[in-house]
């Protein structure tokens, strides 16, 4: 199966350049600079005619994804961790999720032949609530250094803490910094035990995901998100139109049809404590449509 491929971009253009940043290394005799880059939309996608950035994600710079529910955000995450078990054979994924949810509502993937490789390099892991994430992250170290994980995948992070009692949120909220804390420090200890023992230089990042808060285009707390997470993508639906002629998506068959569920993602800008209204239009959003009765995400443009 070829990947699905984005003729349409912004401006008419067919190939999407990213600018880096540069990261500061002060080593023994010296500062040597290296160019390392942000989370981008297209880290979830493998298209043919978008490129993607040659330079690696900057160690530190884990990624939340946000967005309303039933947009593919398990999705997303999924594809990403393939994409990186498939480009690296040292890399080790560990992608955490509840197992009831992630049944009644698996990835919406290619065929099985056509995932590689890297698979076999994805560990399941099903837990069941916020008490047994802190105790993973307590434990991970003690995997031999070439076990560790190179990325570690949190999907529907909120889901794992149980509603408040008695409609006092502040509880529920110091469970989930303590939680985000001990997952943050459990990937850079990771990080740090791999480039110590296995491959200098590598690192462990962390990527979760939460629904977006109610009908705001912003996750739940966010104060707490901004601390431990300094990059970002924020998933919107779109107009269910096709992006050429402006007519409804349709699919289905001899029992009807459907108007698929159009989104998009895209980086978003930490404000001090909350997403920024910057638009960011210097980034490239991906859109996409989720197709759950015919089981696919589809890329379909660039924003």
């Amino acid at each position: 199966m070829t990947r699905p491929s984005i003729v349409e971009g912004r401006a008419g253009a067919c190939r999407v350049h990213r600018a880096s940043w540069v990261h500061r290394q002060t080593l023994k005799g010296g500062t040597m600079e290296k160019s390392v880059r942000g989370w981008e939309s297209v880290d979830f996608f493998e298209v043919d005619n978008v490129e993607r950035p040659d330079e690696p994600i900057a160690p530190g710079a884990h990624c939340l994804v946000y967005g309303p529910k039933e947009s593919g955000k398990t999705t997303l995450l999924f594809q990403h961790a393939l994409s990186v078990a498939n480009r690296d054979p040292s890399a080790r994924v560990m992608f955490v999720c509840k197992r009831d949810a992630i049944e009644a509502r698996p990835p919406l993937l290619q065929r099985a032949s056509t995932l590689g490789d890297g698979a076999g390099r994805i560990q399941m892991k099903y837990l069941n609530n916020d008490a047994e994430l802190r105790r993973l992250g307590s434990v991970i170290h003690l995997l031999p250094p070439e076990m560790l994980p190179t990325l570690i995948v949190i999907d529907g992070m909120t889901s794992f803490f149980a509603p408040a009692q008695g409609g006092d949120n502040r509880e529920r909220e110091m469970r989930l910094a303590r939680t985000l804390a001990s997952l943050h420090e459990c990937a850079d200890s990771c990080g740090r035990m791999r480039s110590e023992h296995v491959v200098e230089g590598e690192q462990c990042l962390l990527l979760a995901s939460c629904p977006a808060d109610g009908n705001h285009d912003a996750p739940p707390v966010q104060w707490l998100w901004y601390k431990w997470f300094p990059c970002v993508l924020g998933v919107r639906q779109v107009h269910d139109q096709d992006p050429g002629g402006g007519q409804q998506v349709l699919a289905g068959g001899a029992q009807g049809q459907q108007v698929l569920r159009q989104f998009e993602v895209k980086p978003r800008r930490w404000a001090v404590g909350c997403i920024s209204n910057d638009p960011m239009d210097d980034k490239t959003g991906i859109t996409y449509s989720v197709d759950r009765v015919g089981g696919s995400l589809v890329p379909t443009g660039l924003t």
